[in-house]
């Protein structure tokens, strides 16, 4: 990213940690920072489309290749994006429970995408690989070959910070679901866990 739209993407990490803001507030610059990420973090590769109407539902983000990264075929370096992929942004206080997770998988089913991206500011319900929010995405992607990836508050810090890009977090996270691979260096013990028995 230029390092106006790594400034401009700071400033949304940090507005959105400091918190006290309502949860509509929180999700628009959560939606914000992750179109920013998905359209600049390497010049002209997606186009990003914010807030598609289906029949049924809402897309936050549908996001495909751009022309020019098709016919310079990067897409193909890339396989598990397919020729689009879907982006939801949940806001809420706490990770994300199994249902949203339910209804995310049922609106790629919909659109006929097997991709999709999770933003989530606290992750996901469940911590071992068949629990809850957890355990509902890897039988999705064992039973359905759909997967979602979640990306949580710790891996856009470590975007903010340039330890990762977005697609080495993407992709390896993709990797250990498809092969089944324990993906726990992803996720930090906190520090309130240190007492608890």
């Amino acid at each position: 990213m230029s390092d106006e739209n790594i400034t401009k993407y700071n400033e949304l990490y940090d507005s959105i940690d400091i918190g006290g803001l309502s949860t509509r507030q929180k999700g628009k610059l959560l939606e914000e920072l992750s179109s920013l990420l998905f359209q600049h973090s390497v010049g002209n590769l997606f186009d990003v489309f914010k807030n598609c109407r289906t029949s049924t539902n809402e897309i936050d983000l549908l996001i495909r290749w751009t022309e020019s990264a098709r016919l310079a075929g990067i897409n193909g370096a890339f396989p598990c994006f397919g020729e689009s992929f879907l982006c939801e942004c949940k806001n809420y206080n706490g990770a994300v429970s199994v249902t949203y997770v339910g209804k995310f998988s049922s609106l790629m089913s919909v659109t006929h995408t097997c991709f999709g991206v999770m933003i989530s500011w606290d992750g996901v319900t469940g911590r071992s690989k068949w629990n809850d929010s957890l355990g509902l995405i890897k039988k999705i992607a064992l039973s359905e070959n759909k997967y979602i990836v979640v990306l949580d508050k710790e891996d856009l810090k470590k975007i903010c910070n340039k330890e990762e890009s977005i697609f080495s977090l993407i992709y390896d996270k993709y990797t250990a679901l498809k092969n089944e691979i324990d993906y726990s260096k992803y996720i930090q013990k906190h520090e309130a866990e240190d007492g608890m028995v």
